[in-house]
């Protein structure tokens, strides 16, 4: 005569091992699919509003994400920068722009422009943002 007991038990274990591993393949997926991204940010800075300054730092900081900067290397009023910010969320966040300018003299200046969005273009290229925006 068999134990339906243990049937019973065998079944309902079954059940649990099968229940565990849908939930973790669940969680897997959710997690493949806002997986952080690499964001590369290209553009031109401009310190024209201060007399004879020109940009010595630009630096990103998005609220979700490793933020970035760049030295521009000329004495222009207008140089190019390239920053790239890791861990941003696939699905895009804002970010704000911090500038540094410098005279002649070794006098620095500061902007920033707040709350704009970054998110990786469908293409996979670089986005453009001029500074001032």
């Amino acid at each position: 005569m068999r134990n339906f007991g243990s049937i019973k038990r065998n079944a309902l274990s079954s059940v649990a091992v099968a229940s565990s591993l849908t939930l973790a393949a669940s969680v897997a997926a959710i997690g493949t699919a806002h997986a952080a991204v690499k964001v590369t940010i290209t553009g031109t800075v401009s310190c024209a509003k201060f007399d004879e300054s020109t940009p010595k730092t630009v630096t990103i900081t998005p609220k979700k994400g490793t933020p970035g900067s760049d030295e521009p290397a000329g004495e222009e009023k207008v140089e190019k920068y390239t920053i790239k910010l890791t861990g941003i969320p696939s699905t895009g966040t804002t970010a704000t722009a911090k500038v540094v300018c410098e005279d002649s003299d070794g006098d620095t200046n500061t902007y920033k422009t707040k709350d704009f969005p970054v998110k990786k273009p469908a293409s996979g290229g670089p986005v453009t943002f001029n500074l001032p925006a």
